[in-house]
């Protein structure tokens, strides 16, 4: 990563311990939310996949890796984000667990973090969430060889993901969801006009660099990955992936 990459990026926000503090509290605000992860489940199953290891990436403080530990019998999940006070609460979160889980710092934006986490057999499941729209596009399809590099022969990879609106108006319509989920949240000391305006101001809204579902799903089969879709979408909310083929 040059120095000047590492200027120009605004997704440094998310080291900050109160970003990531106003995220935990108004997360779940997020329309469907649950319904991401059930749709995940879903795709899995269909295609056979009991999930014993995983790599989660952008982890956050590990809320998909719970999601698929409740859903799986997963043994082994690796989970990576360069934000310190995520990490710190990945690590709280799964401090007792029966689960293998190993917890470590890794910026996405470059490729760095690749070795620290390969595995001769490779990964059932690579899972992100709301992580990879904040890297530019260019570094989107080179992150996605990575993570087709890194699964296991018919293993999957699923992007719970924000995804750019093809128009204004859709943009608008998705906003105003969000705001209202958040607002209920908090209808009881503050009024629609005062979660709006604190929506608006958010620091990291600058952070995003959103893409269409179509041109990633388009980059996903480029690369190679097969049986590629969007299984859910709302606005900008979306469910996306494909699977790296079956060797002959």
């Amino acid at each position: 990563m040059t120095g000047t990459a590492e200027t120009a990026r605004k997704d440094v926000v998310w080291q900050a311990a109160a970003t990531t503090a106003n995220y935990h509290r108004s997360r779940r605000g997020i329309p469907y939310a649950e319904d991401h992860f059930d749709i995940a489940r879903r795709v899995l199953e269909a295609h056979g996949l009991g999930v014993r290891t995983l790599l989660d990436l952008g982890c956050g403080d590990g809320i998909a890796t719970q999601a698929m530990v409740d859903l799986f019998p997963v043994e082994r999940a690796v989970l990576v984000d360069f934000s310190e006070p995520m990490l710190e609460a990945a690590r709280e979160r799964f401090r007792d667990s029966d689960v293998a889980v190993a917890v470590g710092h890794g910026d996405l934006l470059g490729s760095d973090w690749v070795d620290g986490v390969r595995r001769e057999t490779g990964y059932d499941l690579v899972i992100s969430r709301f992580a990879i729209h904040h890297l530019p596009h260019a570094r989107k399809q080179s992150l996605y060889a990575e993570i087709f590099d890194l699964l296991r022969p018919g293993g999957m990879f699923i992007n719970i993901e924000h995804v750019q609106s093809p128009t204004a108006a859709y943009q608008d319509a998705f906003e105003r969801m969000l705001i209202e989920g958040i607002h209920a949240l908090h209808e009881d000391r503050e009024t629609i006009e005062e979660t709006e305006r604190a929506f608006r101001a958010r620091q990291d809204a600058e952070t995003n660099i959103l893409a269409p579902v179509e041109d990633q799903c388009r980059w996903l089969r480029e690369i190679g990955f097969t049986d590629v879709d969007c299984s859910f979408k709302a606005f900008e909310l979306s469910v996306f992936g494909g699977r790296r083929p079956i060797l002959s």
